[in-house]
């Protein structure tokens, strides 16, 4: 995967950070204050229980938050000994979160981190846990790192003094203009198209994406073209590119099952494979695959690296909050005055006053806010106008 542009999107509720290969979006990262990105912080943790069963540990690490480390990641000595002979119930260890949790399972750790001069170790071992005891980079200095040739480009100035200390080769730009800038770089509808269940192709065919908790399941339909054999060959050849680009940007992860349109000759089902093969090995995420079935069916086993896109972006009612505060920046930009009326929907108005009653954001805009419930609004039903 080849990363030409990092956009970056700043509210007081949330940081979007937008992965771009030219035009097209290729990964979504959302960093919430207090909720988002702990890849890389490092705790001293606490071994709460050992399974041999699974090979792994579960660690306290404060916060309320319990960890899965498991052997191959305790084994620092690459000893290949299992879980049980590497920690113990009760005792202490100190890891890094290596992805960030998701649902309801917590972060998967790691006892393998960068510590070049040993301070995190030290740190580590006179710690009382759970106790976090190094804090990750920001999220944008981290991709940054990653993509050094990318230019960066943020709306916030403030997001752009970390960016400027370290040594990249791509340029470093605040966003200028009235236009917001996912919108103007074609995000927004990009990130539309990729939290919707149906992607349609320009054959007529079309993607149903239905997810479930144990699996992703991926259907074909060939919908209003041609189900001739040789059409079916083309329809899933054309699936392809767009499947391995909106598996990566819907950050699909675990199980994936494609029922593809049956194919009769057995050459076209390992050309088929050739190509899905193909699309993926830009993908940065270890994946492996599988088929096709006699009956169609490809499986991907794909690393699962946090939350999916559509969990990233939140309940409806977290992103339809989140889009409302967008929207007042746009609004604050055009309309004058000293004050903004908002009328939303209940749980709206709720989850935009929840941390400190909406007074940061109305900081962050430079105006008063008069926020207006009304029960028979949707959550995306909200009004802005200048307040009298």
């Amino acid at each position: 995967m080849s990363v030409d542009a990092i956009l970056a999107e700043t509210t007081p509720r949330a940081m979007r950070i937008a992965l771009m290969e030219g035009d097209r979006l290729v990964s979504l990262h959302v960093d919430r204050p207090g909720k988002g990105h702990r890849r890389d912080d490092v705790f001293a943790g606490r071994i709460t229980r050992v399974v041999p069963g699974l090979n792994a540990a579960f660690v306290d690490l404060g916060e309320g938050v319990t960890g899965f480390l498991r052997a191959k990641e305790a084994d620092v000595e690459g000893s290949g000994a299992g879980i049980a002979k590497l920690v113990q119930e009760g005792g202490k260890v100190t890891v890094a979160i290596k992805t960030d949790g998701h649902d309801e399972k917590g972060p998967v750790l790691t006892r393998k981190f960068k510590d070049p001069d040993g301070v995190i170790a030290a740190t580590g071992v006179r710690a009382q846990p759970p106790r976090l005891i190094s804090r990750a980079e920001q999220m944008l200095v981290h991709l940054a790192g990653l993509w050094p040739q990318a230019r960066v480009v943020a709306d916030s100035p403030a997001d752009l003094v970390a960016l400027r200390r370290i040594e990249r080769e791509g340029a470093v730009t605040l966003h200028q203009g009235m236009e917001a800038l996912f919108e103007g770089a074609g995000v927004e509808d990009q990130l539309e198209e990729a939290l919707v269940p149906e992607v349609r192709l320009p054959s007529g065919s079309v993607l149903r994406f239905e997810p479930t908790r144990t699996l992703t399941a991926i259907d074909v339909d060939s919908a209003g073209a041609s189900e001739s054999v040789a059409d079916a060959v083309a329809i899933n050849l054309e699936a392809v590119p767009v499947l391995a680009h909106q598996i990566r940007l819907r950050n699909l992860g675990g199980l994936i099952v494609i029922d593809f349109l049956k194919m009769q000759d057995v050459a076209a089902g390992k050309r088929l494979m050739a190509s899905l093969s193909d699309h993926l090995a830009g993908d940065p995420v270890e994946t492996a695959l599988d088929g096709p079935s006699r009956f169609g069916l490809v499986e991907i086993a794909r690393q699962r690296t946090g939350p999916t896109l559509a969990q990233a972006t939140g309940t409806p009612v977290v992103a339809a909050t989140e889009r409302l505060i967008r929207r007042l920046r746009q609004e604050s930009r055009t309309q004058g005055g000293a004050a903004l009326e908002i009328r939303a929907s209940p749980e709206v108005a709720a989850a935009f006053q929840s941390d400190d009653g909406g007074a940061s954001i109305a900081r962050w805009l430079g105006r008063r806010l008069d926020l207006i419930a009304e029960p028979r609004r949707s959550h995306d039903g909200f009004d802005i106008m200048a307040a009298l």
